[in-house]
């Protein structure tokens, strides 16, 4: 099915290491499952390019060794003809969208093919039944959550039943119940005989549906493990490949939290409309300074909406206090740090050194303090670099850095960890929970139950733009070699 013989790849004007292939040699027969793993930056995201003809067609480079599809020259085949043949759902959904309503979206690929309308109207309803999104059908794609835009990427490549599937992280931006349906739909795909090459960081939700995990390091593999193999990997093991682990650390929530005197963020019901909708509907609940609470929720709940409105960057209904000082917008700006969670909204400065002193005096000091957040984080040798030029994970990083040394007291994060491997999760872990023993509030927006088990100190549910409860973390130990 896929053949790759001694495939390398080196960007074009590039004389960085990471994200570069070389040397892969791969076998994928057709309907087997692989998991591409590694740290972030070895080269899974390039391979999955190779697959899908991205690189070189859309990302010029050099390449050399062989990739052959069915037995046919993949790097000599048009981009047109792969693209039918290899289906391919980005980490970003945002970046493969063309239409501006999702049934135009999910309907275009198969336009292009071209199937008849017929067939095309039976797929669209199958596959939204299929995948829980018939709620999805004719909606505006921009007001849409991460989560529920990717759902449209992900069900706009099923509709044109390719014979192999690359998907490059897709469950980062998904809630725990889609990520479960998107584990059910890639299972079910693969018994009807599609090949899946899945680059991703949480195996959790493909541990019984894989075949194998392909472990790569600094652009080629290093080794290659059966289901059972690595399976049978502890988690010890795992993170010292900078891996997750097949299951998070068990935790359960536990009592309602209580109001008490270190409570320093006060939220009284906050109501929200959008559009002649109800985002929120009287939300209110405190947080104290010193610990982490996490917002949690299905996608399109409103949980970036709260946290936009209570760092002043949405107008809503209701009243924001902080130090006891009831805020209006301007000033919750002020006090607040807003990290969003598609990054490349929020980096300007043309080089990520830059980005420390956008908007404030460049001084020794704040340049000592920039180079060590940095260095926090692992990204110290990347001053000179520009922000685009990172992957998914070190803007993320990067955006905790500036975060870390904007000196605010109220720090909110969506989705810190969506793109972070075993290792960086781990650091964001500990930066985090550094910036809450300084005394800082923190909220984080997730879908992430291993930060969640890790950092979390209570966990704010909110569904259909209300709040269901706030309760406390509770966790449950695990022996260091346990895996599951």
């Amino acid at each position: 099915m896929i053949e790759l013989k001694n495939l390398s790849f080196t960007y074009e004007n590039s004389n960085e290491a990471k994200g570069q292939l070389r040397s892969i040699d791969l076998h994928v027969k057709k309907g087997e499952f692989v998991i591409l793993s590694g740290r972030s930056g070895c080269g899974k995201t390039t391979l999955t390019r190779i697959l899908n003809g991205l690189c070189p067609g859309f990302y010029p480079g050099k390449t050399a060794g062989g990739y052959f599809l069915n037995g046919e020259d993949a790097l000599q085949m048009p981009v047109h003809r792969l693209g039918t043949m290899v289906g391919s759902v980005f980490q970003n959904p945002r970046s493969q969208f063309f239409a501006t309503n999702t049934t135009d979206e999910i309907v275009l690929g198969m336009e292009n093919i071209p199937l008849d309308r017929t067939v095309m109207q039976v797929r669209l309803k199958a596959v939204c039944k299929q995948m829980d999104i018939e709620h999805l059908i004719e909606r505006k794609i921009f007001p849409l959550s991460s989560g529920e835009k990717q759902l449209v990427a992900i069900a706009s490549i099923y509709a044109m039943a390719p014979n192999v599937i690359v998907l490059d992280e897709p469950s980062a931006n998904l809630d725990s119940e889609a990520t479960v349906r998107l584990g059910a739909l890639l299972y079910r795909l693969k018994l009807e005989g599609h090949t899946i090459i899945l680059s991703e960081h949480r195996f959790h939700y493909v541990r019984d549906s894989f075949d194998r995990l392909v472990f790569m390091e600094e652009g080629t593999i290093s080794a290659v493990y059966d289901r059972e193999a690595a399976l049978s990997l502890t988690a010890k093991q795992m993170l010292s490949m900078g891996l997750r682990p097949f299951a998070p650390p068990p935790f359960r929530v536990g009592g309602a939290y209580l109001q008490n005197q270190h409570n320093v963020l006060q939220v009284s019901a906050i109501s929200c409309m959008l559009d002649n909708k109800q985002i929120l509907e009287a939300v209110s609940f405190a947080a104290q300074s010193g610990k982490i609470l996490a917002i949690a929720g299905p996608n399109g709940a409103g949980k970036s909406t709260l946290c936009r409105i209570i760092t002043g960057l949405y107008r809503a209904m209701g009243v924001v206090s902080f130090d006891g000082e009831i805020l209006k917008r301007k000033r919750r700006t002020q006090k607040s740090f807003f990290v969003q969670q598609d990054s490349d909204y929020q980096l300007y400065a043309p080089t990520v050194l830059d980005e420390f002193s956008l908007g404030r005096k460049s001084t020794v000091k704040l340049r000592e303090t920039a180079l060590s957040q940095l260095r926090k984080m692992g990204l110290e040798s990347f001053t000179q670099r520009h922000p685009a030029s990172l992957s998914g994970g070190q803007k993320q990083r990067l955006l905790l850095a500036l975060a870390a040394a904007s000196g605010r007291k109220l720090l909110v994060f969506d989705e810190p960890t969506s793109g972070l491997d075993g290792f960086n999760m781990h650091l964001t872990v500990n930066l985090l929970k550094q910036l809450a023993g300084e005394g800082r509030c923190i909220l984080l927006i997730t879908h992430d139950i291993e930060l969640i088990a890790e950092a979390a100190d209570s966990v704010l549910y909110i569904e259909g733009g209300k709040l269901r409860y706030h309760r406390n973390v509770l966790r449950e130990m695990r022996g260091d070699d346990e895996n599951s």
